[in-house]
């Protein structure tokens, strides 16, 4: 939905971008990439001409977006910039094109997927993988939810698997350049095309569930999905020792990969293993800009100090409580414990085939761990300007308590995939209605909102436009709309109101939206139909 300039002879002056509610909508921003040296050259320029170009081009961009450029994001030589007022994406757009400077002039196009099916209850914008339906933790998650935000991976942004290796040639693990990047072997030292061997070892498979985990590709009709549907992958194989693990953090990191997921209990319950990681772990986010984070092992009795620059990641089960299967056998906790995510029977992929599904034992915190580090590759990638702190903090902030929660138990508590994108986007989101049957109660939930905001939630049963009492030029997006109810958001940003749904609303469709009345932002509009009984 962008328009692209590599050939500009193939794009017609006045050609405008069309809203399409509900599916793609304009936010007000917009982004713009002036033509590099390299493609003025490609077009027949010598250097010197291409130079000249390129400095017009950017002393051109200065000059006509100025105040209204936002951010500079110098990996990509990209501005992005709010639409100037009294302007609107497609002129200021046509104006643009017209100077024949740009590489892309793109809006930042909000956009929605659609609704699909999850373990038997519509519930959000589901990607189209047949297995999803086994995949109980992205319902705990509100994976859905979130993917209704943002979706995609970034080239800039890559997850590291410190593993047993992986299953290459998986189909829902993609090819070598798509979206995986060239894999490592730690123990050989040799990368894969120089001939390091990264197929996954272990009756288990452990490596290949551990990255399907995160990084599983989403929306592309077959198997599972990954906490993102495009994110950048790569596999480190280790000989599952210290000196391998370490040793694949630092290539990692020098490779510029933003995430390690690091699935080794090990280095946590070993004192001289910990202080050398604690050292390791300090020197490495010291030099680049990347988050490591490490399972908190699997011993539930176990108390270790703090490993400060470490994400220390523990688990949850299906009833959002701790993850224990034994008295032996489950999910640490304590001070030590930075946040927590499904850890229970993680369906994902495997090897043995390249269509290969399944689960590795009852559970574990190396499944946990990728469901985090796949959340931080999914926000890093909406904004990859963004500091490893800050998603960090995104992720933290979005986090729902669990069953007893403490925070000196279970950190900052479980992750919540949509909590987190809402507040990373600025906006306020709106998701379909849980369980989405009439006649029973249901909850309405919006996230992005401000701290201790009140959120009201409307409905209405066509679309249209109706005055938000308390706003000044605030509209919902449905006729007649009616006050379904308020609440107030919590810290995390969420906003949930829960009401019985009327038995006549089956088989009906209705429209909801949310405003944050504390500066009148409006949601999402969300359409739902309710199935018949």
């Amino acid at each position: 939905m962008c328009i692209w300039l590599v050939d500009s002879a193939g794009v017609a002056l006045g050609q405008r971008w069309r809203q399409e509610p509900g599916r793609w909508e304009f936010t007000g921003k917009m982004v713009v990439r002036p033509l590099q040296i390299e493609h003025w050259m490609e077009r027949g320029f010598t250097r010197q001409q291409a130079e000249t170009l390129y400095a017009q081009a950017v002393e051109y961009t200065v000059e006509t977006l100025g105040e209204h450029v936002y951010r500079y994001f110098d990996r990509m030589d990209e501005y992005w910039f709010n639409v100037p007022p009294g302007r609107s994406e497609n002129d200021i757009g046509e104006q643009l094109i017209a100077t024949g400077y740009y590489r892309y002039v793109c809006p930042n196009w909000k956009s929605t997927p659609q609704s699909r099916v999850l373990g038997g209850s519509a519930f959000d914008e589901c990607p189209d993988d047949p297995k999803l339906v086994d995949q109980w933790h992205h319902l705990r998650i509100e994976s859905c939810a979130g993917w209704q935000i943002d979706t995609d991976g970034h080239d800039d942004v890559v997850i590291s698997f410190v593993d047993t290796g992986m299953k290459v040639g998986h189909q829902d693990l993609s090819h070598l350049n798509e979206y995986r990047r060239e894999g490592y072997n730690a123990e050989t030292e040799l990368w894969e095309t120089q001939g390091g061997n990264i197929n996954d070892i272990g009756r288990y498979c452990h490596g290949s569930i551990v990255l399907g985990a995160a990084a599983a590709t989403g929306n592309n009709g077959v198997g599972v999905s990954g906490v993102g549907w495009s994110l950048r992958h790569r596999m480190l194989k280790t000989a599952q020792t210290i000196d391998t693990e370490l040793h694949a953090m630092w290539v990692a990191a020098e490779a510029g990969d933003r995430v390690i997921c690091s699935t080794s209990g090990a280095p946590l319950t070993n004192p001289s293993t910990w202080l050398r990681f604690h050292d390791n772990s300090k020197e490495i986010p010291g030099t680049y800009d990347v988050l490591i984070l490490q399972a908190a092992g699997n011993d539930p009795d176990y108390q270790y100090d703090p490993l400060p620059y470490l994400v220390i990641v523990g688990g949850t089960q299906q009833n959002d409580a701790r993850w224990i299967e034994s008295a032996d056998f489950g999910s640490p906790v304590g001070a030590f414990l930075d946040v927590m995510a499904p850890a229970a029977d993680i369906f994902s992929t495997k090897c043995g085939s390249n269509s290969a599904y399944g689960t590795f034992g009852a559970g574990g915190n190396s499944y946990s761990t990728p469901l985090v580090a796949g959340l931080c590759a999914l926000l890093w990638s909406s904004d990859p300007s963004l500091t490893g702190e800050e998603v960090l903090n995104l992720v933290y902030q979005g986090c729902d308590p669990i069953v007893g929660y403490s925070a000196n138990l279970h950190g900052h508590g479980r992750i919540n995939v949509f909590n987190s994108l809402a507040l990373a986007s600025g906006d306020l989101w709106s998701r379909d209605p849980y369980p989405g049957e009439a006649g029973v109660s249901n909850k309405f939930k919006a996230a992005g909102a401000s701290n201790g905001a009140t959120v009201r939630f409307y409905y209405g049963s066509s679309t249209g436009q109706t005055a938000v009492s308390g706003c000044t030029n605030v509209y919902v997006g449905s006729n007649d709309a009616i006050v379904l109810g308020e609440s107030t958001a919590g810290s995390n940003g969420a906003a949930i109101y829960e009401a019985t749904v009327p038995g006549e609303w089956a088989g009906q469709t209705r429209y909801f939206q949310a405003v944050d009345l504390s500066d009148c932002r409006v949601s999402n509009l969300i359409e739902f139909s309710f199935p018949s009984n």
